[in-house]
């Protein structure tokens, strides 16, 4: 059955003792009827269509991330992907084409991936009691036409909810916050500020995720104790550790360990630890093209002593601009060759572009289990329309004056009735 990463972190300052941490999710054969419209019910295979391509954009975003900080990397490639696919509904021409190579929907044509993001978040959230919740939000600024045909893909592929932006920046950050804040336990409060919004802002775009389960075989909390971990530069710092026997999905190549924990629910973490002088970034080229696929395939049971840091770690960008455009994705960024009209009704003036998208994720990885959550928000905006010059039309009896423009002196004055005289 196919996988569905929600979570990637790499872990614990990306040390050479550290790991990469991939938490996913495995469809359920039969989906419960979402809380938003979603089209149809979902198929396990059609639920895991987009595994794939969520894969390949996960790890090279993660790769990416890596090498622009020392610390450690969380991110959500499902959460980032939602929001994307769900503007890719506005895109036209190179924009499209750029948005689809760099989500690696090449093959998908936007109707047939929306309907896959449809089966994926209703199969995600199957059962009473979900282990995966994803939420999406449209924030509409009072005033603009939008598409009647991208809203209903929104709604009805994303269950996303039609909510109003506020036209002052503190109330529209303040009510994107709150809205992510509820929809993520508390995790993240805050995934925009009111410097992202202004005149030219006409929609946000806002996905959650929120993943929590308790391990199938949880640690005991008296085995935590401090125990040596060796960071990227070779030094060596004390870590709480949890320790304890589990019986498991064990996969061991030349480059690394590998070991898949089990949860009371639809949700699989893997630890896979680098072996030699191996690196999680080096680990990360050899899983993208299918190879975290393989790996998991290639596991077989087996008993094993894990011992894994207890984590409580936070990530966040303002925004992922570099990261994206380095994956193709350059044109829906710009004011100038952006091509996301589809967004706003036909006609509208001034040329719709992405100003920003932001992303944060929490890791939570405790004896009991792992929760995990991530919002992601796209900013829209529309170039302002460039205001007609102002006309004064002498089409009636006026004044002329002509004055010497040194001294303002009033050297001839008329005033005329009728120019024809």
């Amino acid at each position: 059955m196919r996988r569905i990463v929600v979570v990637i972190a790499t872990l614990v300052a990306l040390g050479a003792a550290a790991a990469v941490l991939v938490v996913s999710h495995h469809p359920a054969t039969a989906a419960a009827a979402p809380t938003q419209p979603l089209r149809g019910r979902p198929a396990a295979a059609d639920a895991g269509l987009l595994a794939a391509p969520l894969d390949a954009f996960g790890l090279d975003l993660l790769a990416r991330e890596a090498q622009d900080t020392s610390g450690n990397v969380v991110i959500s490639p499902l959460s980032i992907s939602d929001v994307l696919s769900l503007l890719l509904n506005g895109a036209q021409g190179r924009t499209a084409a750029e948005m689809r190579h760099a989500l690696g929907l090449d093959d998908l044509a936007t109707p047939a991936a929306d309907q896959a993001w449809a089966d994926l978040v209703a199969s995600v959230q199957a059962g009473r009691r979900p282990a995966v919740q994803v939420a999406d939000s449209l924030w509409l600024r009072d005033g603009v036409g939008f598409s009647p045909a991208f809203l209903a893909a929104a709604r009805d592929s994303f269950g996303a909810a039609a909510l109003p932006l506020p036209d002052d920046p503190t109330q529209a950050a303040d009510a994107v916050n709150a809205w992510a804040a509820a929809h993520t336990a508390g995790l993240i409060r805050r995934i925009v500020e009111p410097g992202y919004f202004n005149a030219d802002t006409i929609l946000a775009v806002v996905n959650t995720v929120h993943a929590k389960a308790a391990w199938r075989t949880a640690f005991e909390k008296g085995a935590t104790a401090p125990r040596a971990f060796t960071l990227a530069d070779g030094s060596v710092v004390q870590v709480p550790t949890m320790s304890g026997p589990l019986s498991g999905p064990v996969a061991r190549t030349a480059a690394c360990d590998a070991v898949a924990l089990a949860t009371r629910g639809p949700l699989t973490a893997w630890v896979i630890v680098p072996r030699g002088a191996g690196t999680p970034e080096s680990l990360l080229a050899g899983l993208s093209g299918g190879g975290l696929d393989a790996l998991e395939r290639a596991a077989t049971p087996q008993a094993v002593m894990l011992e894994l840091p207890r984590l409580h770690t936070t990530f966040s960008t303002p925004t992922l601009k570099p990261e994206l455009q380095a994956l193709g994705m350059v044109a829906a960024f710009s004011p100038q060759d952006a091509e996301l009209q589809g967004i706003v009704a036909p006609g509208t003036a001034g040329r719709v572009y992405l100003q920003r998208v932001v992303h944060k994720a929490v890791l939570d990885v405790s004896e009991g289990g792992v929760e995990a959550a991530a919002a992601t928000a796209g900013i829209v905006g529309i170039t302002s329309v460039p205001e007609a010059p102002l006309t004064i039309r002498a089409d009636r009896p006026f004044l002329f004056l002509l004055t010497d423009s040194r001294t303002r002196a009033p050297l001839f004055m008329a005033l005329i009735r009728d120019p024809r005289a």
